[in-house]
Formats: structure tokens, C-alpha cells, sequence
């Protein structure tokens, strides 16, 4: 028996795949000691079918947890397909990887086991889903949370489920402590500090607003926050996107950024944010700065130059840019 969990959340991927081994172990592993998980960045092939065709120790059952082996070259793909093809019936194999269907689409392995009925996919969270993500993570702690505090938690936080779980813990522990029953907006406005992302904005802001003197002191913020220099490049790119489907969105004659935020499967808040810091930028210098933090992203991963100087020299030039006025700006 085959399975697979993968998904670009991590979060929600990692519970699945503990509860799948938590169901193992209650139903076919009293002992504790038929599980073994191995990954492709510390075990080769060799320990793979090792583990795969040894016996189970006094069960019938074993589990075998394979993480992240569909990035390996296409030769030891085939390899593994041939190992897996001839493990013996007590064996059960648990794929889990970190990647999207989009990343994975190329991995030889992917197609046959995507296309079997033990295959969960954990996508990203979108404005529909995370309404009820919320709801089950507190329920789970035996609470509910007002409509309010969910909205306020979200313009805090944005979609992203590991730092949702972590705030709603907090919260939820909170209102155990104080004997509530429910999370309040206020609870979320005392206990919940802005994003990075938010932070990302503010850095934006005093950029796009000519800010030289706060851009920096906004980036230093980050790093004393301890993102790191990629991280922060991830996070003002997909600011750029954002910005830049925004910008077309508008141009195409679109006004409520609830109706971007559906087709964009994000959030309203950081929707209408990129709405108005678009409304002051041509389409080109959009573009262009985007096309900048490519070359940063890459002249990071290959130690091409310092990453703070890098960024730092980022925002010198927008923040210059942007204290041109507007029909400079191309």
C-alpha cells in the first residue's frame, strides 16, 4: 500500500502525515517500533530498500516514511519505482513531500502516485478555506472565535498556517487561562503582533513614499526580527506580484479588491494595500523593480554578492525613484 501527502502548507501537510502514523501505530504497531522515516538529503536508496523489504519486529506491519525523494534525478526515481514495485505486502510506504503539484508535475514518480486513491494534497490556504481552519484549530482546544476576531486575526497575520496555528495557540491558551469560551477581537488586537508581512508593507511604504531614511530603518527592522535576507527578497517579490496583478486588475477597469482577492486566492487586506500602493506606479517600473529582485534572489543563491548590501542598495534606489515625481518614474 501506497501513499501520498504533499502540498506547498506545510502545516497542514506535517498533521496529516501525523495522523496517518498515529493511526498506524494505534492500529498495527503497539510496540512503537515499526516506523522509520528516512529522507532523500540524509538516506540513499540502499537504506530506502533496507528498510522496505526488512521484516516487521513483532507486528505484522511496518511503515516506511519516504521525505522529499521525488526531487532526485530521474535515474534514482526509476530506482525507487523498481524498489517500492517489489516490497512485500507487510510494508506500508507514506510518500510525503514539501512541493505543489505545480513543482512536482516534472517528478517521475508523481503522475502514478498522485493517481491513487491514498493521495492528499494540502494546497496553500485561500480566503474560502482558512475561515474554517480557523474555526477547527480552536475548536480543537474546545473554543470558538468571534466573526471579528477572525477577520482581525487575518489582516494581522495573512494565509499562512503555521503562523496561524502558533497566534491561535497563544490565543486559545489565553482565554482557557481566563476562563472564556471564546476568542474576542480585542484578545486578538492585545496578544497578536503585525506580520512580517505587514512589516514588508511599512519597509514598501516608506520606500514608495521617498522614505530613504525609514526604508532602512524598516529593513534593519526585519533583520533584527531574524528574516532572513532571502526570505525578505521571497516576501517584497510576491508584495511585486501582488502589486502588479493589482495594477492590470485596475487597469482593466477593477475597483473592489474583494473581487481580486477571490480570483487571486488571497486575503482582501493585503489585496486593497497592493491596490493603492499600485494606483501610483506605471506598469513598466513595477515590472522593472520586480525584474530587480530576480537578479537579487539569484546573485543570493549563488554567493554572487552580500545579501544586506544588496537589499540595502534596493531600497537606496526605490526610495530615490519614487521621490522623483510620477512622471519620472517609467
Amino acid at each position: 500500500m501506497y501513499f501520498l501527502i504533499y502540498g506547498e502548507d506545510n502545516y497542514r501537510a506535517r498533521k496529516t502525515l501525523a495522523a496517518a502514523r498515529a493511526q498506524f501505530i494505534a492500529a498495527r504497531d503497539a510496540t512503537g517500533m515499526n516506523a522509520a522515516v528516512l529522507r532523500s538529503k540524509d538516506d540513499d536508496l540502499e537504506r530506502v530498500a533496507e528498510a522496505i523489504f526488512s521484516s516487521p519486529f513483532l507486528s505484522e506491519k511496518k511503515l516506511v516514511i519516504l521525505e522529499d525523494y521525488m526531487g532526485l534525478p530521474e535515474a534514482e526515481q526509476l530506482r525507487l519505482e523498481d524498489i517500492i514495485s517489489r516490497k512485500p505486502e507487510s510494508t506500508v510506504v507514506i510518500f510525503f513531500e514539501s512541493a505543489g503539484s505545480e513543482e512536482l508535475k516534472r517528478a517521475h514518480l508523481f503522475p502514478k502516485l498522485s493517481g491513487q486513491k491514498f493521495s492528499a494534497e494540502c494546497r496553500p490556504l485561500d480566503a474560502r478555506a482558512v475561515g474554517r481552519f480557523i474555526k477547527d484549530e480552536c475548536a480543537v482546544e474546545g473554543l470558538t472565535i468571534e466573526p471579528k476576531a477572525s477577520q482581525a486575526l487575518l489582516a494581522l497575520v495573512g494565509l499562512d498556517s503555521w503562523r496561524l496555528h502558533q497566534e491561535l495557540a497563544k490565543l486559545c491558551s489565553y482565554a482557557a487561562g481566563s476562563g472564556l469560551k471564546a476568542i474576542s477581537e480585542a484578545m486578538v488586537g492585545e496578544l497578536v503582533s503585525g506580520s512580517q508581512e505587514e512589516s514588508v508593507f511599512v519597509f514598501l511604504d516608506a520606500c514608495t513614499e521617498g522614505r530613504q531614511r525609514q526604508a532602512v530603518m524598516a529593513l534593519e527592522k526585519l533583520f533584527i526580527s531574524g528574516v532572513s535576507e532571502l526570505q525578505i527578497v521571497s516576501m517584497l517579490m510576491r508584495q511585486f506580484r501582488l502589486m502588479i496583478s493589482a495594477h492590470d486588475f485596475l487597469r482593466r477597469g477593477g475597483r473592489e479588491p474583494d473581487i481580486l482577492a477571490k480570483k487571486l486566492g488571497q486575503h482582501p487586506f493585503p489585496v486593497s494595500k497592493a491596490m493603492a500602493a499600485a494606483r501610483r506606479f506605471h506598469f513598466d517600473f513595477l515590472k522593472d523593480r520586480y525584474r530587480d529582485l530576480v537578479g537579487i534572489d539569484r546573485s543570493i543563491k549563488t554567493g554572487a554578492a552580500r545579501p544586506r548590501v544588496l537589499l540595502d542598495i534596493f531600497a537606496a534606489r526605490l526610495s530615490a525613484a519614487c521621490a522623483l515625481p510620477e512622471r519620472a518614474r517609467s
